[in-house]
C-alpha cells in the first residue's frame, strides 16, 4: 500500500503547488519519515504549519483526505473528499490566518495595560508568590526615555525588557517614570519565558 499512497500523495501535493493564497504558491511538504503519526502531526504544528493532511489506504480508495486545523479548537480534524477540500484550500487558510489573528490581537488587548509610575509598572511585574511566582503574559506600554541603566535594573529586578517599539503609535509627550526624563512615545515591556 505505501507505494499506492506515495503516489496519491505526490499527485495530491502537485494539485496543491498550483494553488495560491494571498498572492504565493501554497508550498507542500510531504513527510516520509518513519516516526508515528502523532509525533510527525506534533512536530509540524510546532514548525507553525496552517494544515496538515493525513493519507493512507483509506483516503487512497475514497479519493479524500484527513486534515487538521492548527486554529480550531474544538475539532481539530475531519475527512472531506478531495475535490472539495482543493475547491475551498484558499478560503481555508485566509479563514485560519483570520482567526489566529483575531485571537492574538484579542490575547494582547486584553493583556496589555498603560502604566505611568515607577510603583504601578514593579507591582504589574511583581509576583503575587515569589516562591512560586505564576507566570506573568502582560505588556505594560510605558515612557521610556531610552536609558540603558534603566533596562539593565529592570532586568535584574523584575526579568522585563522592552519587547516593542510601537511604530503605529501617535508621538505623546510623557516623562519616563523610572528616570524622569521626558519621552515622546510609549514602548511595550514584557518579560521573556
Amino acid at each position: 500500500n505505501r507505494a499506492e499512497v506515495m503516489e496519491y500523495c505526490e499527485t495530491l501535493a502537485r494539485y496543491l503547488g498550483r494553488l495560491s493564497y494571498n498572492g504565493q504558491t501554497v508550498r507542500v511538504e510531504i513527510d516520509t519519515s518513519h516516526t508515528r503519526g502523532g509525533e510527525k502531526m506534533w512536530n509540524w504544528i510546532k514548525k507553525g504549519i496552517p494544515v496538515w493532511l493525513e493519507i493512507g489506504p483509506r483516503e487512497v480508495n475514497n479519493d479524500q483526505v484527513f486534515l487538521g486545523r492548527r486554529d480550531a479548537v474544538e475539532t481539530r480534524r475531519q475527512t472531506k473528499p478531495l475535490a472539495e477540500f482543493l475547491a475551498h484550500l484558499p478560503n481555508l487558510l485566509k479563514g485560519i490566518q483570520d482567526n489566529l489573528y483575531q485571537r492574538a490581537l484579542k490575547l494582547r488587548e486584553e493583556n496589555t495595560v498603560r502604566i505611568d509610575s515607577q510603583k504601578e509598572f514593579y507591582d504589574f511585574f511583581t509576583p503575587a508568590n515569589r516562591e512560586k511566582p505564576e507566570i506573568h503574559g502582560g505588556f505594560a506600554l510605558c515612557h521610556w526615555a531610552g536609558n540603558a541603566e534603566v533596562l539593565n535594573q529592570l532586568k535584574e529586578d523584575l526579568g522585563v525588557s522592552v519587547r516593542c517599539l510601537p511604530l503605529q503609535e501617535e508621538p505623546e509627550k510623557g516623562r519616563c517614570p523610572f528616570t524622569g526624563q521626558e519621552s515622546n512615545k510609549r514602548v511595550i515591556f514584557a518579560k521573556a519565558y
